[in-house]
């Protein structure tokens, strides 16, 4: 039994099966998000190292098989396996973060059309 939520797991799977070009729009949301200072790295909530470690085996194990984000672009993959990480934490640990820095995590995979949980 994984220590997973359902949810995460399932918004993982989701986010894995998205086009090239629709983590390329997560991508390049993330990077304006970052680049604006909406969004970094250090708003996803922690988790403790054992959480980390199912939730970074789930991600990479989804990811897998997904050798076509590399020949895409450099750092395609570890881009697609970082900003799903996040989001992941963000879903997981939602009422742990205001409203705006869940937003910034999620939305560039709500906007791509993957169902998130509301934060509320």
């Amino acid at each position: 039994m994984s220590v997973l939520p359902r949810e995460v797991e399932d918004f993982v799977v989701a986010a894995s099966l998205l086009t090239v070009g629709a983590l390329g729009l997560v991508r390049g949301a993330a990077a304006s998000a970052m680049a604006a200072g909406i969004r970094d790295a250090s708003d996803a909530p922690t988790l403790s190292a054992a959480h980390f470690s199912a939730l970074d085996r789930c991600v990479r194990d989804a990811f897998r098989d997904r050798g076509e984000l590399r020949a895409d672009r450099p750092g395609g993959l570890r881009a697609a396996i970082a900003h799903t990480t996040l989001a992941a934490e963000a879903i997981w640990k939602r009422d742990r973060i205001d409203a705006e820095r869940y937003r910034a995590l999620v939305g560039p995979f709500r906007d791509v059309g993957i169902g998130v949980p509301d934060r509320e």
